[in-house]
């Protein structure tokens, strides 16, 4: 062992050297891990065809290790983290030669890109990024998102930081609209970014509040980045929840959980929500208390053609119009031209509940269920 460190060890550390010098080299990030994985790889290699690099497996002949089978515990389920206690014997880092180790990784990505390149195009979810592009563009060519900063900006401009705040609000509505980071970043620069500038806003503040909510499309639903993750973290959970499965002694992740071992997209989604309103909020809240410790690096912003304008025109926009509407909406109800938004059920059909587990199964995979969902799930 080198510095007393396993082989394993001290390939991951090789790989992180390899990748933080491919990131400081200046080169594209693509090319950087790229590059760093096959220099990595080549290092690692040759350290262990070299004899210097050696692992510690588990001794499979010990009677230690045959106790643990005894058990009836699986043999996937026996590692050196959860057992460290077991006799080691020393082994190379890759036992069958650098060739082999390269031929698997190889067919690995070959397989990869098969599934999600050449094949992406049969996964229905990824027709959404699609769906997104499209209408990232018909924001930028129609003007809408011009239209609702001068909007916002009129809105939250008498206010300190106003434009700051009105940055992030139709930040995070260009995030929640297109799902792309790039384009909401661009084009927040171009609309508002020189308008910040023009009237005194501080560059450090302007450039920041533009680069911060133009990342609120990486975690605001709908997104491209959450998409393209749901599609591959529910690929991810339903391999490892059927290796929980068979490591549980039952046949498969639907009899072990009760339920189909399936993460998707929506799913995503609704947990998404709430920390992207939080975090514009966050935002807006930052602009707004930074412009009050700081009114010369934020001021209000009093629009011209706004002056000219009768006094009560805000107050019929932002408070009779809304309260209109919904006095209207009470008058229609009251009067029974809208329909009742009663919700009670006049009648319903009873159903024999049926059970939620499968029970036709071994003794060991019903230990591993009742300790899941406890005695009463099971004997229901």
């Amino acid at each position: 062992m080198l510095f007393g460190l396993d082989g394993v060890e001290i390939g991951l550390i090789i790989v992180i050297l390899c990748l933080f010098g491919g990131i400081l080299s200046g080169f594209p990030v693509a090319f950087a891990i790229g590059g760093a994985a096959v220099i990595s790889f080549g290092i690692i290699a040759a350290l262990d065809s070299a004899g210097i690099l050696v692992a510690q497996a588990i001794d499979t002949g010990s009677a230690a290790y045959d106790a643990l089978l005894a058990q009836g515990i699986h043999p996937d389920a026996i590692s050196h983290f959860r057992y460290p206690d077991l006799p080691t014997v020393t082994t190379a880092l890759f036992p069958q030669g650098w060739e082999t180790a390269m031929d698997r990784n190889i067919s690995f990505i070959v397989n990869r890109m098969n599934e999600r390149v050449f094949a992406g195009q049969s996964i229905e979810t990824l027709l959404a990024v699609l769906m997104f592009v499209l209408m990232g563009i018909t924001l930028e060519r129609s003007k809408i998102a011009n239209d609702l900063l001068t909007t916002m900006a009129r809105v939250f401009g008498p206010m300190p930081g106003g434009l700051a705040v009105s940055v992030v609000v139709v930040g995070a509505f260009l995030a929640a609209s297109t799902g792309i980071v790039g384009a909401t970043v661009v084009t927040m620069g171009l609309l508002s970014l020189p308008t910040m500038l023009r009237n005194k806003y501080s560059p450090e503040l302007a450039t920041g509040v533009i680069a911060a909510s133009g990342t609120l499309g990486q975690i605001i639903p709908p997104s491209i980045i959450i998409v393209l993750l749901g599609t591959l973290a529910g690929d991810i959970y339903a391999t490892a929840q059927e290796t929980r499965a068979q490591l549980a002694g039952c046949p498969d992740a639907l009899t072990y959980l009760g339920q189909a071992a399936v993460v998707s997209v929506g799913t995503l989604f609704q947990a998404a929500i709430l920390p992207g309103v939080l975090l514009a909020l966050l935002y807006a809240a930052y602009a707004f208390g930074y412009a009050l410790l700081n009114p010369d690096k934020a001021p209000p912003v009093i629009d011209a053609g706004a002056r000219g304008r009768r006094k009560g025109s805000a107050l019929t926009w932002f408070l009779a119009a809304p309260a209109g509407v919904i006095g209207l909406a009470l008058l229609l109800e009251a009067t029974g031209i809208a329909g009742s938004q009663d919700v009670g059920v006049s009648r319903y059909t009873s159903t024999a509940e049926s059970a939620s587990l499968r029970t036709n199964v071994s003794d060991q995979c019903k230990a591993s269920m009742i300790e899941l969902h406890g005695q009463s799930k099971w004997d229901k």
